[in-house]
């Protein structure tokens, strides 16, 4: 049976282990005029300033993921309080002040991804990039990034396979797969600074 070919981004799941899970995020900002659409599921990243980018693709050693992004809420330049699924590129605050983008930063946190190629149970344990981590609907707010199959590794990358989704639509070695993965790169697992 062929998988839905349906990309979230990164979705919380569960944390690694049996911890006890919250699904808890942390409130970080975002600078007023932001260039960039911050969607819900999209991997981010700390600027030097302190305020939440995007995460790039296939970043490598490079890249430093703080969490993903859960939704952002702020006042426009009319005065009027937003609470949305995503920030829209170029978006100017009342008085400039910075939104406030929700991002999962649990360094245990495991998220559901979709492989964008026909991953099987040998992809587990294994490392791979983001692909499309820039893309998402500006109707739903909901990114469109996938884990880059093609980018398997044993070496260094973003984010590592913890398992293949248990569902019964979800078919190992087929395209489209959902896979679990958790944040390889993580700013907070990370020793070096921003």
């Amino acid at each position: 049976m062929a998988n839905l070919d349906a990309a979230r981004g990164l979705v919380p799941v569960k944390k690694l282990g049996n911890g006890y899970e919250t699904a808890g995020f942390s409130t970080y900002k975002v600078a007023s005029g932001h260039n960039q659409n911050l969607f819900n599921g999209q991997a981010v990243e700390l600027k030097a300033d302190g305020t939440i980018q995007r995460a790039t693709d296939g970043g490598g050693n490079s890249a430093k993921i703080v969490g993903v992004a859960g939704g952002v809420q702020y006042v426009d330049s009319t005065g009027k309080p937003k609470w949305s699924n995503y920030w829209p590129a170029g978006t100017v605050t009342q008085g400039t002040v910075a939104a406030e983008l929700k991002v999962y930063d649990d360094p245990d946190q495991l998220f559901i991804v979709q492989s964008d190629g026909a991953s099987d149970q040998t992809a587990v344990g294994a490392n791979a990039p983001m692909v499309g981590n820039a893309n998402g609907s500006t109707t739903s707010g909901i990114s469109s990034m996938e884990l880059d199959h093609t980018g398997l590794t044993n070496g260094s990358d973003q984010l590592r396979v913890i398992d293949i989704l248990d569902d019964p639509n979800n078919t190992a070695g087929s395209i489209h797969v959902k896979l679990i993965v958790r944040i390889n790169m993580h700013a907070y697992t990370n020793l070096a600074g921003i």
